[in-house]
């Protein structure tokens, strides 16, 4: 995701600021995780996820760099994101808190580093009580939303 027009970096940003993200959930008998979209970066509960560049035959840089797309994206609004949501069967929603420098644009960011703040789990995911559970383990609140899907039976 681009962060839109006029975009540019600010270092030692002095406020914090939240955005919306789409996460990847790992899900099974054992744990709950969420992992980054693109490039499945684990989230570790109770650490923010730190940015690093993922880009092959790049120089190395710190991230974000306002030259490439690297950092912790987060839209401005989740309509934005919408389309992540509708790819692949394992995707959760959220609010995340974006910390560090980043990359101000005018649909969202990129940030250095980034925690969740809220989580929530489609209501139509399989499991998505169970899911929900899981992502307790990252000391956010975590809902579950919308109506499950139902099957429409001819009469």
């Amino acid at each position: 995701m681009h962060v839109g027009a006029s975009a540019h970096l600010l270092t030692e940003a002095p406020e914090p600021v939240v955005g919306w993200k789409i996460w990847r959930v790992e899900h099974d008998d054992e744990r709950t995780r969420l992992r980054s979209v693109l490039y499945g970066s684990l989230w570790v509960p109770g650490r923010p996820a730190v940015a690093d560049c993922k880009k092959p035959l790049r120089f190395r840089h710190e991230a974000p760099d306002p030259l490439c797309d690297c950092g912790i994206h987060a839209g401005r609004s989740l309509a934005a994101w919408k389309h992540y949501l509708k790819v692949g069967g394992d995707r959760v929603f959220g609010r995340v808190l974006l910390l560090g420098d980043r990359v101000e644009g005018s649909a969202a960011w990129r940030a250095a580093a980034a925690y969740p703040l809220e989580l929530c789990v489609p209501a139509e995911r399989d499991e998505a009580d169970a899911i929900a559970d899981g992502l307790a383990v990252y000391g956010v609140p975590v809902e579950i939303v919308g109506a499950p899907a139902r099957e429409v039976v001819a009469a």
